[in-house]
């Protein structure tokens, strides 16, 4: 609990939000039935936090996605993602890709992190070891959030992390770049927009939608 509360005093002293303290909502499942909680909840914090210094507000729950829009929550438009493991990257995965996500029907975007490979990260990160989680649930996340492909030259959304930017991490300074910042919150506005116009509905199957997240 101590360790969580400097991690929090930290981040806050980092610079000031570049949002009003109005932050956008975001609900984030961390799966309890395979080793999610595990491997990424050590990281929730710290994730949480540098959320927050751009406006976002992660609120975490433990579970599975919720089968419709407005399962459990008041705002049906608020964005809903979950967090999920598997064993082994799927084959289609491209080489080094930590993660990959997919639409579930009308109930959100789930990610998938692949368990062998997280591992493989994280003992070749040592350095880094303490914070290491709670970056890779920040770069995921924003991946899904900002819902296009793509990476960045420097910071959190860089496609491989530099021996500096592990560095970086052990002081909580690598952050997103000004422009993934405006990305992820376009891409939350349109993630809202649609959730407010349409129906809510139960999933009943899976889109086929699958793209690859965070090659490192």
């Amino acid at each position: 609990m101590r360790s969580q509360f400097a991690t929090v005093v930290l981040l806050a002293a980092i610079g000031g939000s570049m949002y009003a303290a109005e932050k956008t909502r975001v609900d984030v499942y961390i799966n309890d039935r395979d080793d999610s909680s595990q491997l990424l909840g050590p990281g929730k914090v710290l994730a949480a936090g540098i959320f927050d210094q751009i406006g976002v507000r992660l609120v975490w729950h433990n579970g599975e996605l919720p089968a419709a829009t407005n399962a459990g929550r008041t705002d049906a438009s608020t964005p809903v993602f979950a967090v999920r493991t598997s064993e082994h990257a799927l084959e289609t995965a491209t080489s080094g890709a930590l993660a990959s996500a997919r639409i579930v029907g009308s109930s959100g975007t789930e990610i998938t992190i692949y368990k062998d490979r997280l591992q493989r990260f994280l003992a070749n990160h040592a350095s880094a070891a303490n914070v290491a989680a709670g970056y890779v649930l920040a770069h995921e996340l924003a991946h899904v959030m900002q819902g296009v492909a793509r990476h960045s030259e420097s910071g959190i959304m860089k496609a491989h992390w530099a021996p500096e930017d592990c560095q970086a991490m052990v002081f909580h300074k690598l952050a997103f770049t000004q422009l993934d910042v405006e990305l992820i919150h376009r891409g939350l506005a349109v993630e809202r927009a649609s959730r407010r116009s349409e129906p809510v509905v139960v999933a009943e199957s899976v889109s086929p939608a699958v793209f690859n997240l965070a090659e490192k």
